[in-house]
């Protein structure tokens, strides 16, 4: 096991062991608990604060799985592989897995966010790759969303705490929008400029698309990066409508970006050494993580919440290479990530836990 590094910017680096010597692991959530969700192997696992695994139970005839999003209560979904298939479940707080519903027909699908309800949103197929989005209920049962006239095909991207979804659907030329649906499931085109997805929703109900925040009251707020920057691909929003993102400067490097509800951008600079920067995920406060890069390396880092956001180094455990900061959860207390483990041959995650 790789020692800590307890340098840094007030967090310390834990590694996220795996269930057998050997595995990969991969951590893509953590709650505000401290609770961090991901795989081993190929089993679905969740890790304490020390880094201990403890594996996550599957269905009969499902040969493991991962798990990708917890709650604030510790109940979690994700996935099982039945076969060439996907199967959607959730854990229980008290570690027991349940079966979410499959609609008649669907051969395959995937649980990728729940919320503090305990609803969950994912994504089924059917024969011939028709994906359609999907919203289980507390009770694991499915609520349909509604899809566009014609094609059909609808993508759920993400879930509010009013059970409110974003993501995208077909209409019958085969075109791709971005649509939001309602609690009741009812589908509705965003307003424009219009866009191919919206990505992220907000409780207040701010939706953020490719270069655009869509407000409830039909209000837009464009995200640009002139004259630093063309903006590129957005990726997250936080609860209080900051929106971060990335895109190229005009020596065709990569840069991030982090913009307020107003819109106005503060670059997210790689660390001093660097020369190009990746941005993944940002917290209530406005404090964001991601990666700064330069001369062959990768390094984990986050940026300060404040006006000037200062990138910070995040400590690494020993024996990994091209650190990747991915996951912080809303109280910025705990950062999620992974790491390149050489004398294994696989990748490792990583959780940074503020000291």
């Amino acid at each position: 096991m790789p020692d800590p590094m307890p340098e840094g910017p007030g967090f310390t680096a834990v590694d996220l062991r795996p269930l057998s010597e050997g595995e990969g692991t991969g951590a893509y959530c953590v709650n505000d608990a401290g609770t961090i969700v991901g795989e081993s192997g190929s089993r679905p696992v969740w890790w304490d604060g020390d880094g201990a695994p403890t594996s996550l139970p599957v269905l009969d005839g499902c040969s493991g799985g991962r798990a990708v999003s917890v709650n604030a209560a510790g109940l979690a979904a994700g996935s099982l592989y039945v076969g060439e298939h996907l199967r959607p479940v959730c854990w229980l707080p008290d570690g027991r897995v349940r079966a979410l519903e499959l609609p008649d027909g669907a051969i395959s699908g995937t649980a990728g966010r729940v919320n503090a309800r305990g609803s969950v949103l994912g994504n089924v197929m059917w024969p011939g790759y028709r994906w359609r989005a999907l919203r289980w209920g507390p009770g694991g049962e499915a609520v349909e969303l509604g899809a566009l006239p014609g094609d059909g095909e609808t993508q759920g991207h993400d879930l509010n705490e009013l059970d409110e979804v974003v993501g995208s659907a077909k209409n019958g030329t085969g075109t791709r929008t971005a649509v939001r649906w309602t609690a009741a499931g009812k589908i509705g085109k965003l307003p424009p400029p219009r866009r191919a997805m919206a990505c992220g929703i907000t409780d207040s109900g701010a939706i953020l698309g490719d270069g655009v925040v869509w407000n409830r009251d039909g209000g837009t707020v464009l995200l640009t990066g002139e004259p630093e920057f063309s903006a590129g691909q957005l990726v997250r929003i936080s609860g209080r409508g900051v929106a971060i993102g990335w895109g190229v400067t005009p020596d065709r490097r990569s840069t991030c970006a982090r913009w307020d509800p107003g819109g106005r951008p503060t670059v997210l600079r790689p660390l001093p050494s660097d020369d190009a920067s990746t941005c993944f995920d940002i917290d209530d406060a406005g404090t964001v993580v991601g990666e700064s890069a330069g001369q062959g390396t990768v390094r984990p880092v986050c940026w300060d919440a404040d006006t000037d956001a200062t990138p910070r180094p995040l400590p690494s455990p020993r024996g990994l290479t091209a650190i990747v900061a991915q996951h912080i959860n809303a109280g910025g207390t705990v950062i999620a990530g992974y790491g390149f483990a050489a004398d294994s041959s696989t990748y490792r995650g990583i959780a940074w836990r503020r000291s």
